[in-house]
């Protein structure tokens, strides 16, 4: 048994994929029409309507404009509470902002591509591949390499872009750390040399 049409016999398919066009062509007028023809079907296509443009939000917007994405987000829980079958005009509105922003935001595709590429694995049927330099001290192999917090302080906690602002604390954390792990303890320091360094922190 197949999928109900819309109120006004359109295809439910049809009509989420066209909504999703008019959007990344800036097309507002028609992308709110099919869209409420969604709405005025029932709250199960609502419910379609709205988790699909929270995946258009990430899939055709994403990181050029990360504010939408919340926006969408809240509009999407607001029109889904105020859902009345015979008083749909309160989730029009709701989702006509959506539209409206979504329309009129900067766009990018790199996120649907991202993903594309990050599938690869599962299409080849192969395991990703973990870079030997990732091994660290945190990591049965990072240990077996005898990699201790000098090259977690180097290698590891790299940031890439360099951070813009000066880690104020960074030297005095790894002070800390050294004084923590040299100094023996009170009843050690009457019997034994201070202990060396262990190879895990953390």
């Amino acid at each position: 048994m197949g999928i109900s049409p819309t109120t006004n016999r359109l295809g439910p398919f049809e009509v989420i994929s066209a909504i999703q066009k008019y959007i990344r062509r800036g097309m507002e007028a028609e992308a709110f029409e099919l869209a409420c023809e969604m709405i005025e079907t029932s709250k199960p296509f609502t419910s379609w309507l709205l988790n699909r443009l929270q995946v258009i939000s990430h899939e055709d917007i994403g990181l050029a404009n990360p504010d939408l994405i919340i926006l969408v987000a809240t509009c999407c829980q607001q029109a889904d509470r105020l859902y009345k079958p015979d008083k749909t005009g309160p989730v029009k509105m709701i989702v006509g902002t959506m539209i409206r922003a979504m329309c009129r935001s900067p766009k990018s595709r790199e996120g649907d591509h991202f993903m594309g590429i990050a599938m690869k694995h599962k299409r080849q049927r192969v395991a990703p591949t973990i870079q030997e330099w990732t091994h660290d001290h945190h990591s049965h192999q990072g240990r077996k390499l005898g990699r201790g917090m000098e090259y977690f302080r180097e290698v590891s906690t790299q940031l890439i872009p360099d951070p813009q602002q000066h880690d104020r604390y960074e030297e005095l954390f790894y002070e800390e750390l050294n004084l923590k792990f040299d100094r023996p303890t009170e009843s050690e320091s009457d019997i034994a040399e201070p202990t060396a360094k262990p190879n895990r922190l953390f």
